[in-house]
């Protein structure tokens, strides 16, 4: 086989082991045959070329593989093909400053002991303090936490 096409079998294994990597991480199938494209370009040289060949082969593939691992965490780091967004906001985090212990509101669904409420034309999910609220009855906050708020019934 020519020296062309195994050094294209070798760099094919890179890419492959690159968008494993770096594309679409989890799905090991590129993965895997990015592996086995860089052993049989390995191989395949010392199989048509004597072992000195095939020795320079492995340690080129081997400085290859990490050359193409730096290269995609640099491509990373440099923010070219992927986004450094983050999410700074919490799950159920109740806005502190717009509700008070003592806010007055209404039922809009059955506690038990969890449900939603109405405050000032807002519906908010509310706990009742363990017992069974129906709904339109009036209610009262009688705790908040840092999610979480609690009222009992009027």
């Amino acid at each position: 086989m020519t020296l062309g096409i195994i050094i294209a079998i070798i760099i094919l294994g890179l890419v492959l082991i690159f968008v494993e990597m770096f594309v679409l991480p989890g799905t090991a199938l590129f993965g895997i045959l990015g592996g086995v494209a860089i052993v049989t370009g390995v191989v395949l040289v010392y199989h048509s070329y004597d072992s000195k060949w095939g020795n320079i082969a492995s340690v080129s593939a081997v400085i290859a593989f990490a050359i193409t691992i730096v290269a995609g965490f640099k491509a990373i780091q440099s923010n070219k093909i992927s986004m450094k967004a983050e999410i700074r906001s919490k799950v159920n985090e109740v806005e502190k400053h717009r509700y008070k212990v003592g806010d007055k509101g209404t039922a809009v669904s059955e506690l038990r002991p969890n449900g939603k409420a109405l405050f000032d034309d807002d519906k908010v999910d509310v706990y009742s303090n363990g017992e069974y609220i129906q709904r339109g009855s009036e209610l009262e906050i009688s705790k908040i936490t840092n999610d979480k708020i609690f009222v009992k019934q009027i």
